[in-house]
């Protein structure tokens, strides 16, 4: 029975590893430091840089591996936040009766910190974004 587990051992440590890596990234808002606002910026998703089906999609890390957590229409206005590469880290409105501006990163914070306002978060190609103001 031991010697059973120690050899299962390798097989359930590659799984905590796997599972480690799938970890969500949420962006980080505050980088410019405490006398900027949260998110520095505005983005609208740009309707030439989209997959065929027209709908841009968000991801949980800075990567298009693996599952979109959801997708954004063009013309979507999303709030930018932290730069990963060609990823940007952004924060936006979801629902009907939620607003940009809910989601409370206009206003500096003390200190970089992940975002965890009431808004949706993700990540999406910076190419597929324009930047509206800054």
């Amino acid at each position: 029975m031991k010697l059973a587990a120690i050899l299962l051992l390798p097989v359930a440590l590659a799984g905590i590893s796997a599972q480690a890596t799938e970890m969500p990234q949420v962006p980080k808002v505050g980088l410019e430091g405490p006398e900027a606002d949260a998110c520095v910026g505005v983005g609208r998703v740009s309707r030439g840089n989209l997959p065929r089906d027209g709908r841009l999609p968000v991801f949980p890390m800075p990567t298009d591996e693996g599952r979109a957590k959801d997708h954004l229409a063009s013309d979507t206005l999303v709030w930018l936040c932290e730069v990963e590469g060609e990823w940007q880290g952004i924060v936006y409105a979801s629902g009907e009766f939620q607003e940009l501006g809910d989601c409370r990163v206009s206003t500096p914070v003390s200190s970089p910190q992940a975002y965890a306002g009431p808004c949706q978060w993700g990540w999406v190609a910076a190419r597929s974004l324009h930047l509206v103001t800054s």
